[in-house]
């Protein structure tokens, strides 16, 4: 975790699948680091194998972040699942299968993705972000 999720400014917390396996997984772990590179400071990815370990440091820290959202690749909600037996809540789930429609291609479709859907799905959990703060 960066030093701004160390010092407690992030606000906005990121747990991705990011199985980098499958076209689904990689898209989710590439909105994350768009995520991130948009919000700036203010947000910051969270280590899932951190959290499926039990290190207690940092899933710690991931339950002090005001707001969290988990996004998933596929029917399998990997990290939803892993979240939910740290006894995690998430703020926002997103599922990129059930949710937006992207049909999983499965094991080692690793790039069969376009790169404007990146986009498109970045803008909506921005979107979703929005909703939470009204």
């Amino acid at each position: 975790m960066n030093e701004s999720m160390e010092s407690g400014k992030v606000e906005i917390g990121l747990i991705a699948c990011a199985s980098n396996a499958s076209n689904t997984g990689s898209l989710a772990g590439r909105v994350a680091l768009g995520l991130t590179k948009m919000l700036g400071e203010k947000a910051g990815i969270c280590s899932l194998p951190a959290i499926v370990t039990n290190v207690p440091r940092q899933t710690n820290l991931v339950r002090s972040i005001p707001q969290l959202i988990v996004i998933d690749g596929c029917h399998n909600e990997c990290a939803r699942k892993i979240v939910a037996n740290a006894k995690i809540d998430p703020s926002i789930y997103i599922n990129l299968e059930y949710d937006l429609g992207f049909q999983k291609e499965g094991p080692f479709s690793t790039f069969n993705y376009e790169e404007d859907s990146v986009k498109s799905i970045v803008d909506h959990v921005l979107s979703e972000i929005d909703k939470k703060r009204k």
